[in-house]
């Protein structure tokens, strides 16, 4: 895999789940569908690691698992009488990932701006065939984080490249990493973003940025701490990113004329993360609304059917509105969810009626594109779960998008009574 735009780009993603079976929240597929098609899932990923620990993925075995532990993890409560098997399983994935690190010095980024607080720090990062080292991170941080939730000071390992270190050393070598390879105003419009390799030159686009925001949001669960600038200057480039007149995020910015719905959800996660503008995220609810029902086509474009779109979009408007929100997303699939619930169908009711409906016989979705077996499992999975991602902790001075500003606007608050 190399870029998203001209060749092959490391589209995985993770997940961390709290299952989602509450009172409140009623599902389009009935909770039985949903049950055994999440065991179906979780019994494919099992079936198809490697003895190594890892999944085969064309040179992107790193990413994959990261993105395939991340799955299994999120679904705990399902592992039932193969909760021992599961949990080796992931124990082999894990170490796999810990002996296949690296680890190296920063201290600050090209614009001179020390991300260590003072002095230098140590950052962590996975490289990747075609040197896409963001998308191969980005996919390991979440999985990362939600293996050592319970006990992020423990040590994770006493051998390889990260020997010593504990979980919250290595998430805040994670996101130390982030900070120091992040492009500054050197980079003119593309500040606040990043690109492919990290540590390899600067540059920006909103497909790979959204792996930088995801993993600093998970890295935050274990204790680790993101610079301030940071945040400062990733808000630059989702204001840049965003289309204002159709609220999509694009790839590089209106202009690249690739402008879609996975940059469209990586942007909502974002502006979650920096506490951005409510009438900016209006706007990229109302894109999604518009664009909704559009299958998966042209490589980079559309919604249902495309595994690295799905898992964008879900991860925005699950930060954003909440699984039980009914009203930012009405432009739904003909059919009501399949009519299993009467008439309460809603966004993620639409995902999870479509994702039922189209899972294989043994356990695994077809996918598309790049994003293929395993890759489209791991991505699904979550959804069906009704993964919770962690909230962030955007800075106090960039809160706008409370108070007065909601007035008349679709309700951004997560509904957590939601979940059970």
């Amino acid at each position: 895999m190399n870029t998203k735009r001209s060749s092959k780009k490391l589209a995985l993603a993770v997940t961390l789940a709290c299952t989602a079976w509450g009172a409140n929240t009623a599902m389009a597929a009935t909770d039985a569908e949903i049950v055994t098609a999440i065991e179906a899932g979780l019994g494919y990923l099992s079936s198809t690691q490697q003895a190594g620990g890892y999944w085969n993925y064309g040179g992107y075995e790193p990413a994959v698992t990261g993105a395939a532990a991340y799955a299994m993890l999120t679904q705990q409560s399902h592992w039932g009488a193969n909760a021992a098997a599961y949990q080796a399983q992931v124990d082999k994935a894990v170490a796999y990932l810990l002996s296949t690190a690296s680890a190296t010095t920063v201290s600050t980024r090209n614009d001179g701006v020390n991300i260590c607080g003072g002095g230098s720090c140590t950052a962590v990062y996975w490289n990747a065939a075609g040197n896409e080292d963001s998308y191969t991170t980005g996919l390991i941080a979440p999985a990362i984080a939600l293996y050592a939730k319970n006990n992020p000071g423990a040590v994770a390992t006493t051998t390889g490249p990260l020997a010593n270190m504990t979980w919250k050393d290595i998430a805040q070598g994670i996101t130390n990493t982030w900070a120091a390879s992040q492009s500054t105003a050197n980079q003119g419009v593309l500040i606040g973003g990043w690109r492919y390799g990290l540590n390899d030159g600067y540059d920006s686009d909103m497909s790979t940025t959204q792996w930088g925001i995801i993993s600093l949001i998970y890295d935050q669960t274990l204790g680790a701490i993101t610079p301030g600038i940071t945040k400062t200057d990733l808000a630059k480039w989702l204001n840049f990113a965003q289309d204002h007149t159709t609220g999509a995020g694009c790839y590089q910015g209106p202009n690249s004329g690739l402008c879609d719905h996975s940059d469209t959800g990586g942007l909502l996660l974002g502006l979650n993360l920096v506490g951005g503008p409510a009438a900016d995220v209006n706007q990229a609810l109302g894109f999604l609304n518009a664009n909704w029902q559009q299958g998966a086509f042209g490589t980079w474009y559309g919604n249902f059917g495309h595994p690295y779109a799905t898992w964008s979009v879900y991860k925005g408007l699950e930060t954003t509105i909440g699984l039980g929100n009914m009203t930012a997303i009405t432009n739904l699939l003909p059919g009501n969810c399949g009519n299993d619930r009467g008439t309460d169908c809603n966004w993620w009711q639409d995902y999870n009626e479509w994702l039922v409906s189209n899972q294989q016989g043994d356990g695994h979705w077809v996918g598309y594109s790049y994003w293929g077996d395993p890759l489209a499992t791991a991505f699904y999975l979550p959804i069906l779960g009704g993964t919770e991602i962690p909230t962030p902790n955007p800075e106090p001075g960039t809160l706008v998008l409370l108070a007065g500003a909601l007035l008349g606007l679709v309700p951004l608050a997560r509904k957590r009574n939601a979940r059970s």
